[in-house]
C-alpha cells in the first residue's frame, strides 16, 4: 500500500453539489493515544514529492506539506503507514484522524480519510471527511470515484486563506457498526453511522477534489495526526444538541 498515493483524473460529476443542510451535530471522542503525528518539516515519513505537468506538483515548503493540483483528485497517505498495513502491523481501526490545513485557491474540498482497506469493485476504499466553504460531507468512497454521502451540510463557514482544523472520528461500537464524526474548528458539525458492512481496520491520511474538475487548488497542510480515542469514548461518538 506504500504506492497508492496519487493525483488523478476522476469523472465525479457529482462534487459540485451544495450540502442539504441536515443540521446533524455530534462530539468526537476525544484523543488520547498517540498513533501517528507528522509536522511536515520534511519527507521522513514518505508522503512523496511529486511534479507532474498535468496533475499538479506536492512539495515540502516551510515548514508545511503544500500541495498545487491541476487534477480532480489527490489522495495520499504516509509510505511508514503502508508499510505497517502490508506487514500486517497496523491497527488504526477506532481512531480519531487531525488535520490543519489551509485553501488558499480553488472552489474543492479537503479533508482527512480513514480505513483505507481493499474494495471488491475497485482498488481500495475508505471513508472521507471533507469540507470548504459552504459544505460539509461524511462519505464512503472508493478509487473508481463512487461516493455514498453518509452526512453532509451546507452550515460551515470555511474562508479561502484561513487555517482550518479538521477533526475525525471513525469508531466501531458494541454492535460492530462505524459510528463516524466530523468536528471543524472544534466545533462538532456531522455524525454518520454505518451499520451495512461497515469498513475495517485500514489506514488514514489526506484528501482533496478539485472542482469543477480541471480547476487549480492549492493546499498547505500545517500537520496532520492519528490518535486512539480515550477510554471514556471508545464505544462511539456521543451526539449532542
Amino acid at each position: 500500500m506504500g504506492t497508492t498515493n496519487w493525483i488523478g483524473l476522476l469523472a465525479v460529476g457529482a462534487l459540485g453539489a451544495t450540502g442539504v443542510g441536515n443540521d446533524i451535530a455530534g462530539s468526537t471522542v476525544p484523543a488520547d493515544e498517540a498513533l501517528f503525528e507528522d509536522s511536515f518539516d520534511d519527507d521522513s515519513n514518505g508522503w512523496g514529492v511529486v511534479n507532474d505537468p498535468q496533475f499538479g506538483t506536492a512539495a515540502f515548503a516551510d515548514g508545511d506539506y503544500v500541495w498545487e493540483l491541476r487534477g480532480s483528485v489527490a489522495h495520499w497517505i504516509p509510505a511508514v503507514l503502508g508499510e505497517q498495513y502490508d506487514n500486517d502491523e497496523l491497527d488504526m481501526l477506532d481512531v480519531v484522524v487531525s488535520t490543519e490545513a489551509t485553501i488558499e485557491a480553488g472552489d474543492g474540498v479537503i479533508g482527512v480519510f480513514c480505513r483505507e482497506s481493499p474494495d471488491t469493485d475497485a482498488d481500495w476504499q475508505w471513508y472521507e471527511f471533507v469540507v470548504r466553504d459552504g459544505y460539509a460531507a461524511i462519505r464512503q468512497a472508493d478509487q473508481e470515484a463512487n461516493l455514498d454521502v453518509l452526512a453532509e451540510t451546507d452550515d460551515v463557514s470555511l474562508p479561502v486563506g484561513e487555517p482550518i482544523t479538521i477533526e475525525a472520528t471513525c469508531v466501531d461500537d458494541a454492535n460492530g457498526a462505524a459510528q463516524l464524526s466530523l468536528t471543524l474548528n472544534g466545533t462538532a458539525v456531522l455524525d454518520a453511522i454505518d451499520d451495512d458492512d461497515p469498513l475495517g481496520n485500514g489506514v488514514a491520511g489526506l484528501q482533496a477534489w478539485t472542482f469543477p474538475v480541471h480547476e487549480q487548488m492549492d493546499i498547505r497542510w500545517h500537520e496532520f495526526s492519528v490518535h486512539r480515542p480515550n477510554a471514556e469514548g471508545a464505544g462511539g461518538p456521543t451526539t449532542t444538541e
